[in-house]
């Protein structure tokens, strides 16, 4: 069976992925293809018969930092076969091809929590991972902030731009990941602290806030992004990422395996207790 592969801005092929997509998933990338930012990070390999996807495997080529040294492996994502083509092996042919192109290369990948024991099948095994919090009192009806759409010019400046990173798990070059997330996730939930230098994603239920990711090129402490974050009420602060280079030593509490299942394959040395990015995971 012909598999297809695809690594740039193709509209026939983008609209015949998102098809599937919006079948399986229920949501469309189109926000994200109109940005026209496919490019040979984002590999996309599917199974087309008569101009429709059956089944469909994507990896994106992750530049991370694993305690500072910088490791290249590939994010698995989109992982989906329409109802009608399932149980008919394709997610294995795409996954035993796409290994069988990159068999030295590390991989990982979040799985849906129905179907946890697929990838055990392909050399992936099930790996902790940890929800970074603090302590945090933030009364800042107003702050300091500027509220940003994910199309503004400071937001995308501050992507761009970023140069801090964490000292235990974190990414360097999920550009695309970021914006993906950004339109479809969080398109009200963006400022821009000018006194910190920085754009921040977050958003407060009850007195809990989640800072999704901090991006910036300074190097701002948590203390300094308090000041200036516009929430009120809030006194607990989970963070989407390890928050160690905010001068943050935060309590770990673990993660459900099972909702958030976090699979790795290949030689790796995560740290005991680590958060892999949230906006940078596919």
């Amino acid at each position: 069976m012909k598999i297809t592969v695809n690594s740039k801005n193709d509209p026939e092929y983008e609209k015949i992925f998102d098809d599937l997509i919006r079948d399986v998933f229920g949501f469309s990338f189109a926000p994200w293809l109109a940005k026209k930012i496919w490019d040979e990070r984002y590999e996309s390999y599917s199974v087309i018969r008569d101009g429709r996807a059956l089944s469909n495997l994507c990896i994106f080529k992750t530049d991370m930092l694993i305690g500072g040294l910088k490791v290249t492996a590939n994010q698995f994502g989109a992982v989906a076969t329409r109802k009608s083509e399932r149980n008919k092996g394709l997610s294995s042919l795409l996954m035993n091809h796409v290994l069988a192109l990159y068999p030295d290369t590390p991989a990982f990948l979040y799985a849906n929590p129905g179907v946890i024991g697929f990838y055990g099948r392909f050399g992936f095994s099930r790996t902790a991972m940890y929800r970074p919090e603090t302590a945090a009192v933030i009364n800042n009806p107003v702050g300091g902030a500027v509220k940003c759409s994910p199309e503004d010019i400071l937001l995308l400046e501050a992507l761009d731009n970023r140069r801090v990173f964490s000292g235990i798990v974190d990414d360097v070059n999920t550009q695309p990941v970021k914006i993906f997330h950004l339109l479809l996730d969080y398109p009200d939930d963006i400022y821009y602290l000018p006194r910190c230098g920085a754009a921040v994603v977050a958003k407060q239920e009850g007195g809990r806030l989640f800072l999704a990711d901090v991006l910036t090129r300074e190097s701002p402490t948590f203390e300094d992004l308090k000041k200036e974050l516009p929430f009120n009420g809030v006194n607990r602060v989970e963070f989407g990422f390890c928050p160690d280079w905010l001068g943050v030593e935060p309590d770990w509490t673990d993660i459900d395996s099972n909702s958030e299942p976090f699979f790795i394959r290949g030689g790796w040395r995560l740290p005991g207790k680590f958060r892999f990015p949230v906006l940078s995971a596919t």
